[in-house]
């Protein structure tokens, strides 16, 4: 049973009798994008569970078909259009947000669960990359095309996308924009499992925190960190590169000219 269930910022939570809290996502009109508010809540709901010692297992989802679209170019497009494009200060802040984010999520010490269903891009992409188990249905999909658009991977992709695939594939994903369908991804080891559809992604996830909740939580919780440091070792610094990187490509002539044309349609 569900002992807690709101939503705010277009995010579901709820905290069931078992300590399995879930976030779910629902931005539907916009794939599940993430704007301002619905970050925030993310990050809100993750430095508040990473207090609790009754939240046993993090499970991380969206509604309607779509895990997260990435961030609401549209809204930033808007934004953008009332203040004449980014300066510096605002350009940082919108990609700290990002690493904020993703940022929040690894720091929590109980296992994280990603189930995907649908497109995962950009920021979402790294949203489910970033949990420790990430299952995922077959019409599912992970994308970085943000060198389309005039940017470069951000919220820890740089370093979580090359962790799991490798350089070779992570560059082709960075720099082609290649698009990794989820039986691809489960054989070049980005997925713990796939499934045919959205019913068997559900009962893939309920084994496994079925599994995890018999488990200890504090050898679950120093087995992850132990994992992270080895997998990870140079994750703060690809964080620091990214924001870098990105305050500068947000304030580029060729990301505003991206900006300006979602505002023509």
């Amino acid at each position: 049973m569900i002992s807690e269930t709101r939503c705010v910022g277009g995010v579901w939570d709820g905290i069931d009798d078992d300590g399995v809290a879930r976030i779910e996502i629902d931005r539907q009109a916009q794939m599940n994008a993430l704007d301002g508010a619905a970050s925030g809540r993310l990050i809100e709901l993750c430095h508040e569970w990473a207090e609790r010692s009754d939240v046993r297992v993090v499970v991380v989802s969206g509604r309607g078909g779509s895990f997260c679209a990435g961030a609401d170019v549209a809204g930033m497009a808007a934004d953008s259009a009332t203040g004449g494009g980014f300066d510096e200060s605002q350009a940082r802040r919108i990609i700290e947000n990002g690493s904020n984010l993703i940022g929040a999520l690894r720091s929590l010490p109980m296992p994280v669960i990603a189930a995907v269903d649908g497109a995962a891009v950009g920021i979402g992409a790294s949203l489910a990359v970033a949990a420790d188990l990430v299952y995922a249905t077959t019409r599912s999909y992970f994308l970085l095309a943000f060198v389309n658009i005039g940017l470069m991977p951000d919220g820890g992709a740089s370093a979580l996308f090359t962790a799991s695939l490798g350089r070779a594939r992570a560059n082709a994903m960075a720099l082609l924009g290649e698009k990794l369908h989820a039986p691809d991804a489960y054989g070049a080891g980005l997925l713990t499992d796939v499934a045919d559809d959205a019913d068997a992604l559900d009962t893939l996830v309920a084994r496994a925190t079925t599994r995890l909740l018999r488990n200890p939580p504090n050898a679950l919780a120093v087995t992850k960190a132990a994992l992270d440091a080895h997998a990870l070792a140079g994750y703060d610094a690809a964080i620091d590169r990214e924001i870098a990187g990105q305050t500068r490509l947000l304030q580029s002539p060729e990301f505003h000219r991206v900006l300006a044309g979602f505002g023509t349609h």
